[in-house]
């Protein structure tokens, strides 16, 4: 009773012992224990991994908006397109975070206080990660805004708000493993969302009468190329960050 977590035997233990527990073991085997440390770990990285995924994007969001109008320049994003990134491509990536496997490591991290979700270390990254995202953003909408107009400027911000987003939900899922790493463990569900989430995507964007009701313009093979790199650069950000962490530890 006096322990941090007593355990009581469930076939073989007496009742006393069993009112005096936290936990009883149904089938009497230590083992069981090891497997439900395993699943409780899981559950609480795939609670921070949501958690750091959707803030990420809401600071950048309201990061880039805030520049904006400090500076008094035009809005790079409507409204509009703030709610389809939360709602269409923020929405199902997280979902599938959720249900994300655990890592073959996840058994020897060290173990975190009881009540302890928002560790200094998350908090950091998420902060740089969203400060990242919206510099990127705002980048996206110059490069639209001085090639194509306000238009341009617009859909680029909103396109790299977007696949910097869908594309990040990928090396969301280990803050310390490479994301070629955890791609052993592939999550199928992450690969549908990142797919339908896709097609959303593609299909406001070309279909013009979805391409009018948001604002947005058709973009050049050069805009394209800069809407990709910027894209892919939240990525390499993120993996640098890991391998920087990794190199300390080292």
């Amino acid at each position: 009773k006096a322990a941090d977590i007593g355990v009581a035997m469930g076939m073989t233990g007496t009742d006393a012992a069993k009112d005096a527990s936290d936990m009883i073991l149904l089938d009497d085997s230590f083992t069981t224990i090891a497997y439900a440390i395993k699943e409780g770990r899981r559950v609480y990285r795939n609670i921070q991994k949501v958690i750091q995924f959707l803030l990420v994007g809401n600071i950048a969001e309201i990061l880039a908006l805030f520049i904006a109008t400090v500076f008094n320049w035009n809005s790079p994003l409507l409204a509009l397109h703030i709610l389809w990134v939360n709602l269409a491509t923020a929405t199902l990536p997280a979902l599938a975070l959720g249900v994300d496997p655990a890592s073959k490591h996840i058994m020897e991290h060290q173990p975190v206080k009881s009540g302890t979700l928002f560790e200094k270390d998350l908090v950091r990254r998420v902060v740089i990660q969203g400060i990242f995202v919206a510099g990127m953003t705002l980048i996206a909408y110059w490069i639209g805004a001085n090639s194509g107009g306000h238009t341009a400027g617009q859909t680029m911000a909103f396109c790299v708000l977007a696949f910097s987003q869908m594309l990040r939900a990928f090396n969301q899922r280990s803050n310390t493993e490479p994301i070629w790493v955890r791609a052993e463990g592939l999550n199928p569900w992450l690969v549908v969302s990142f797919a339908v989430s896709l097609a959303f995507m593609l299909a406001i964007l070309f279909v013009p009468v979805l391409q009018n009701a948001f604002k947005l313009t058709l973009l050049t093979g050069d805009q394209w190329l800069a809407v990709v790199g910027l894209s892919l650069l939240s990525i390499l950000q993120v993996e640098a960050g890991k391998g920087i962490k990794r190199l300390k530890k080292g």
